[in-house]
């Protein structure tokens, strides 16, 4: 079976609760975090089903936990492996915002997580970050929810999928 994704159905979680997957079988899709916004993806899920993402529409990114098969047997989920990573901490609103706008200047991919910016490790970075006062921590941890500060403007990135479409197709 060779499935073709071409949208994302909704995040696990929002699923469970609305009672959209109850008994399915998960197979998750593991992938890198820089695979997440690639326009075509070919790879086979942990179950061995072939998948292809045509992820056609501009600035759609897939996210950790994102479904994007369901039937009433099968749930297809989205699995952001862990990475390397930099992890910075600011402490204020403030030190944020310039955290966002130095590292904006670098062109480096930002994502967010809580109240804690990560990046993907670099070393040139990770000692200009020391330098510069941040006080980065190396970690292994998930990349998924990028910050689209510093890409075409008119864009809008981070949660603009409409969840409350989900469901109405597949009666």
């Amino acid at each position: 079976m060779n499935l073709i994704i071409q949208t994302i159905l909704g995040n696990l979680q929002t699923l469970k609760e609305k009672q959209q997957i109850t008994t399915q079988k998960l197979d998750t899709v593991s992938l890198q975090w820089f695979e997440a916004d690639r326009r075509i993806i070919r790879t086979t899920t942990t179950g061995g089903r072939e998948i292809a993402f045509r992820l056609l529409r501009e600035g759609q990114r897939l996210h950790h936990d994102d479904v994007v098969y369901l039937d009433k047997q099968l749930a297809i989920v989205v699995q952001i492996e862990p990475s390397e990573v930099m992890v910075l901490a600011p402490p204020t609103l403030p030190e944020m915002a310039r955290a966002c706008y130095e590292i904006g200047n670098k062109h480096t991919p930002l994502f967010l997580d809580g109240n804690e910016l990560l990046l993907p490790f670099d070393k040139p970075l990770f000692e200009w970050l020391q330098a510069a006062g941040f006080a980065p921590i190396r970690q292994q941890r998930r990349l998924s929810e990028q910050l689209r500060a510093n890409s075409a403007p008119g864009v809008s990135g981070g949660h603009s999928h409409t969840h409350d479409l989900v469901g109405h197709h597949h009666h």
